[in-house]
Protein backbone atom coordinates (compact mmCIF):
# COMPACT_ATOMS: atom_id res chain seq x y z
CA UNK A 1 0.00 0.00 0.00
CA UNK A 2 1.50 3.34 -1.35
CA UNK A 3 1.63 5.92 1.74
CA UNK A 4 2.99 9.69 0.88
CA UNK A 5 4.01 11.72 3.85
CA UNK A 6 3.94 15.64 3.65
CA UNK A 7 6.07 17.45 5.77
CA UNK A 8 6.03 21.49 6.03
CA UNK A 9 9.73 22.63 6.79
CA UNK A 10 10.71 23.76 9.97
CA UNK A 11 10.51 26.99 11.39
CA UNK A 12 12.33 30.05 9.84
CA UNK A 13 14.48 32.38 11.86
CA UNK A 14 13.05 35.17 10.53
CA UNK A 15 9.91 37.13 11.95
CA UNK A 16 6.80 38.43 10.06
CA UNK A 17 6.90 41.70 10.24
CA UNK A 18 3.47 41.38 11.36
CA UNK A 19 2.68 45.32 12.74
CA UNK A 20 4.57 46.65 10.08
CA UNK A 21 3.24 48.33 7.23
CA UNK A 22 5.25 47.51 4.27
CA UNK A 23 5.63 48.29 0.25
CA UNK A 24 5.82 45.86 -2.03
CA UNK A 25 9.44 46.26 -2.46
CA UNK A 26 9.74 46.12 1.25
CA UNK A 27 7.62 42.86 1.39
CA UNK A 28 9.94 41.41 -1.74
CA UNK A 29 13.30 42.10 -0.20
CA UNK A 30 11.55 40.37 3.18
CA UNK A 31 10.40 37.08 0.93
CA UNK A 32 13.86 37.05 -0.33
CA UNK A 33 15.22 36.86 3.38
CA UNK A 34 12.90 34.26 4.15
CA UNK A 35 14.23 32.23 1.62
CA UNK A 36 17.56 32.24 2.38
CA UNK A 37 16.84 32.37 6.18
CA UNK A 38 18.50 29.77 8.17
CA UNK A 39 15.61 27.26 10.58
CA UNK A 40 14.65 26.55 14.31
CA UNK A 41 15.65 22.59 14.25
CA UNK A 42 12.49 20.95 15.63
CA UNK A 43 10.89 17.11 16.20
CA UNK A 44 9.31 15.37 13.59
CA UNK A 45 7.07 11.86 14.59
CA UNK A 46 7.53 9.94 11.70
CA UNK A 47 5.09 7.72 12.87
CA UNK A 48 7.77 4.41 12.94
CA UNK A 49 7.12 3.86 9.06
CA UNK A 50 10.30 3.12 7.35
CA UNK A 51 10.20 6.29 4.85
CA UNK A 52 12.46 4.71 2.22
CA UNK A 53 12.54 7.68 -0.49
CA UNK A 54 12.35 11.08 0.25
CA UNK A 55 11.90 14.28 -2.21
CA UNK A 56 12.05 17.98 -1.02
CA UNK A 57 11.84 21.38 -2.13
CA UNK A 58 15.12 22.95 -3.41
CA UNK A 59 14.51 26.49 -1.24
CA UNK A 60 17.02 25.53 1.43
CA UNK A 61 14.34 25.54 4.57
CA UNK A 62 12.73 22.51 3.47
CA UNK A 63 15.96 20.91 2.06
CA UNK A 64 17.31 21.54 5.76
CA UNK A 65 14.44 20.18 6.94
CA UNK A 66 14.51 17.16 4.90
CA UNK A 67 17.84 16.45 6.03
CA UNK A 68 17.09 16.63 9.36
CA UNK A 69 14.78 14.24 9.38
CA UNK A 70 15.93 11.81 6.60
CA UNK A 71 18.56 9.77 6.88
CA UNK A 72 19.26 8.91 3.74
CA UNK A 73 19.40 10.37 -0.21
CA UNK A 74 16.94 13.20 -0.45
CA UNK A 75 15.88 13.74 -4.29
CA UNK A 76 15.46 17.61 -4.92
CA UNK A 77 12.81 19.00 -6.88
CA UNK A 78 12.42 22.15 -7.83
CA UNK A 79 8.69 21.60 -8.48
CA UNK A 80 7.70 21.34 -4.81
CA UNK A 81 8.90 24.82 -4.50
CA UNK A 82 6.99 27.74 -2.48
CA UNK A 83 4.08 28.92 -4.88
CA UNK A 84 5.87 32.71 -6.04
CA UNK A 85 3.60 35.19 -4.41
CA UNK A 86 2.06 37.80 -6.47
CA UNK A 87 3.75 41.36 -6.71
CA UNK A 88 2.15 44.41 -7.44
CA UNK A 89 3.42 47.74 -9.00
CA UNK A 90 2.06 50.48 -6.16
CA UNK A 91 4.08 52.17 -3.18
CA UNK A 92 1.14 51.98 -1.12
CA UNK A 93 1.87 50.73 2.27
CA UNK A 94 0.02 48.12 3.62
CA UNK A 95 0.02 45.93 6.75
CA UNK A 96 2.10 43.07 5.92
CA UNK A 97 -0.99 40.87 6.95
CA UNK A 98 -2.78 42.78 4.45
CA UNK A 99 -0.62 42.08 1.45
CA UNK A 100 -1.12 38.44 2.61
CA UNK A 101 -4.56 38.64 2.00
CA UNK A 102 -4.51 40.94 -0.84
CA UNK A 103 -1.71 37.57 -2.25
CA UNK A 104 -4.48 35.16 -1.20
CA UNK A 105 -7.59 37.13 -3.43
CA UNK A 106 -5.60 37.86 -6.47
CA UNK A 107 -6.52 35.01 -8.61
CA UNK A 108 -10.07 35.81 -8.02
CA UNK A 109 -9.56 39.62 -9.85
CA UNK A 110 -6.82 38.48 -12.23
CA UNK A 111 -6.37 36.53 -15.10
CA UNK A 112 -2.06 36.80 -14.43
CA UNK A 113 -2.63 35.50 -11.21
CA UNK A 114 -5.19 32.62 -12.26
CA UNK A 115 -2.93 31.65 -14.61
CA UNK A 116 -0.51 31.68 -12.23
CA UNK A 117 -2.61 29.29 -10.07
CA UNK A 118 -3.05 26.62 -13.20
CA UNK A 119 0.66 26.59 -13.52
CA UNK A 120 1.27 25.89 -10.08
CA UNK A 121 -1.34 23.35 -10.42
CA UNK A 122 0.04 21.57 -13.07
CA UNK A 123 3.68 21.77 -11.76
CA UNK A 124 2.44 20.09 -8.72
CA UNK A 125 0.82 17.21 -10.56
CA UNK A 126 4.22 16.50 -12.44
CA UNK A 127 5.81 16.31 -9.36
CA UNK A 128 3.01 13.77 -8.05
CA UNK A 129 3.95 11.64 -10.92
CA UNK A 130 7.37 11.20 -10.17
CA UNK A 131 6.65 10.64 -6.84
CA UNK A 132 4.08 8.30 -7.44
CA UNK A 133 5.97 6.58 -9.44
CA UNK A 134 8.43 5.64 -7.26
CA UNK A 135 8.74 1.64 -6.28
CA UNK A 136 9.19 2.77 -2.50
CA UNK A 137 6.50 1.85 -0.61
CA UNK A 138 6.40 4.83 1.61
CA UNK A 139 7.67 8.43 0.45
CA UNK A 140 8.12 11.34 2.11
CA UNK A 141 7.90 14.64 0.47
CA UNK A 142 9.28 17.94 2.06
CA UNK A 143 7.75 21.13 1.01
CA UNK A 144 5.72 23.89 1.84
CA UNK A 145 2.16 24.85 3.36
CA UNK A 146 0.57 26.43 0.21
CA UNK A 147 2.14 23.72 -1.95
CA UNK A 148 0.95 20.88 0.53
CA UNK A 149 -2.94 22.63 0.63
CA UNK A 150 -2.78 22.20 -3.12
CA UNK A 151 -0.57 18.07 -2.97
CA UNK A 152 -3.21 17.04 -0.71
CA UNK A 153 -6.41 17.96 -3.29
CA UNK A 154 -4.31 16.23 -5.96
CA UNK A 155 -3.51 13.24 -3.81
CA UNK A 156 -7.41 12.92 -2.59
CA UNK A 157 -8.30 12.98 -6.60
CA UNK A 158 -5.62 10.28 -7.23
CA UNK A 159 -7.56 8.37 -4.56
CA UNK A 160 -5.82 8.87 -1.90
CA UNK A 161 -7.17 9.24 1.85
CA UNK A 162 -5.28 11.58 4.34
CA UNK A 163 -6.37 14.03 6.90
CA UNK A 164 -7.63 17.81 6.00
CA UNK A 165 -5.49 20.59 6.17
CA UNK A 166 -5.35 24.24 7.07
CA UNK A 167 -3.12 25.68 9.29
CA UNK A 168 -0.33 24.12 8.48
CA UNK A 169 1.96 23.06 11.39
CA UNK A 170 5.84 23.38 10.64
CA UNK A 171 7.76 19.58 10.67
CA UNK A 172 4.66 18.30 11.33
CA UNK A 173 3.59 14.61 9.27
CA UNK A 174 0.26 14.33 7.40
CA UNK A 175 0.60 10.66 6.21
CA UNK A 176 -2.10 9.96 2.95
CA UNK A 177 -2.67 6.36 1.75
CA UNK A 178 -4.00 4.90 -1.06
CA UNK A 179 -7.77 4.56 -0.37
CA UNK A 180 -8.51 1.68 -2.06
CA UNK A 181 -4.87 -0.74 -0.81
CA UNK A 182 -6.70 0.68 2.36
CA UNK A 183 -10.39 -0.51 2.08
CA UNK A 184 -9.27 -3.71 0.85
CA UNK A 185 -6.91 -4.31 3.21
CA UNK A 186 -9.74 -3.77 5.70
CA UNK A 187 -12.20 -6.25 3.61
CA UNK A 188 -9.26 -9.11 4.33
CA UNK A 189 -9.26 -8.28 7.78
CA UNK A 190 -12.71 -9.41 8.41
Amino acid sequence: MKTIGLVRHFKVNKEFPIRQMVTVRELVTWLEEYDVADIEEGQTDLQGLNWEKCFASDLPRALKTAQYIYPGEIIIMPELREITPPTFQTELRFPFIGWAAFARIAPLLSRRYKRMVAETEARIDRALDVILSSEAEHVLVVSHWALMLYMRKQLIKRGFAGPRMRMVENGKLHIFRDAEAQAALRQTLR
